[in-house]
């Protein structure tokens, strides 16, 4: 890392993810300075050490901090890392946090979708044309999405794409197409940690659906908004189908001169269809360019440390373009 590059971050949210996110820091020699580190209960702010702050958390609740601008005040990080339990309906607390550390002056790093998917167009004005804001977590964690759609955006004319891009909706169907009923199929799914507690927004199809709306403005200057993508949940597969299996909940966005047209629902895939070829937790996108043709980039590791190290490359990437 460059010599002029303030490396001082603040990570908000101590669950899985950030949990990782720390131990990464620990594991590995980024050069970066952990000035502040809050949850919902409470936050330290400092010259701190992950191993010291993982303790502390291990030990009992964060000791109660300033509110959010203040500490951002006193711990003036370069970057703010948010990696907190989001709200998918309200985009909170996410969003007032990427909103204070845009205002604050700094770059900010999230692997949270809600925000972005509910506030894009807000949230980049706030970040006055540059790119200080880091999403890669939030639209595919360990799969390298958003790196291939930047790619691709510059070098070619992509026209469409789809993809498959939450794994636990892959799971189950698979699980369905085996005989399982719905719910042991996302039972079992919870107790193998690849849904969650509540996999409404997954298997309901909008966690599908934020995550196109991302891709898409990431390739495209574009208005689409999570309400304007048509979405049917794996509640709409058709039971044939699955038990021929091959059904996938597929997400499709497609630029035409009247704005971009998205969708999520189950579909049948041909068998020689790339995103067919996906199982168990495997996400994928199959973009198509102009020029470049089909471009496929599948797999990705479904587990925090995926997320957490799609956010780390994010933090070093903006520090490196402010240098």
């Amino acid at each position: 890392m460059s010599r002029d590059v303030d490396p001082r971050i603040a990570v908000f949210g101590l669950g899985g993810v950030g949990r990782a996110f720390l131990d990464l820091l620990t594991e590995r020699s980024c050069g970066l300075s952990l000035v502040a580190a809050a949850d919902s209960r409470g936050a330290l702010v400092g010259d701190l050490s992950p191993e010291a702050v993982l303790r502390h958390k291990a030990a009992g609740p964060l000791p109660e901090g300033p509110g959010l601008r203040a500490l951002l005040d006193e711990a003036r990080p370069s970057v703010v890392v948010d990696l907190s339990a989001c709200d998918f309906g309200t985009a909170e607390p996410s969003l007032s946090i990427l909103r204070a550390g845009l205002d604050a002056g700094g770059a900010v790093v999230t692997a949270n979708k809600a925000p972005l998917a509910r506030a894009w167009s807000t949230l980049h004005a706030g970040a006055n044309g540059t790119r200080r804001i880091g999403y890669a977590a939030a639209a595919g964690a360990a799969l390298p999405a958003v790196a291939v759609a930047r790619a691709l955006a510059r070098r070619d004319d992509v026209r469409s794409f789809e993809a498959v891009l939450t794994g636990t909706t892959t799971f189950v169907l698979e699980a369905m197409a085996g005989g399982a009923s719905a719910e042991d199929a996302v039972r079992a799914a919870q107790e193998q940690g690849i849904a969650e507690p509540d996999p409404s927004i997954d298997v309901g199809g909008w966690d599908t659906a934020a995550k196109l709306v991302i891709l898409a403005h990431t390739l495209w200057d574009c208005d689409l908004k999570i309400d304007g993508v048509d979405v049917t949940g794996i509640e709409g597969a058709d039971p044939a189908a699955l038990r021929a299996g091959g059904v996938r909940l597929v997400g499709r966005a497609e630029r035409r001169s009247t704005g971009v047209r998205a969708s999520v629902a189950p579909v049948a895939l041909a068998p020689d269809h790339p995103l067919a070829r996906l199982r168990g937790a495997e996400k994928g996108v199959l973009f198509r360019g102009a020029d470049t043709g089909e471009v496929l980039v599948a797999g990705g590791r479904s587990h925090p440390r995926g997320a957490a190290t799609a956010a780390l490359a994010d933090v070093l990437e903006l520090l490196e373009e402010a240098a």
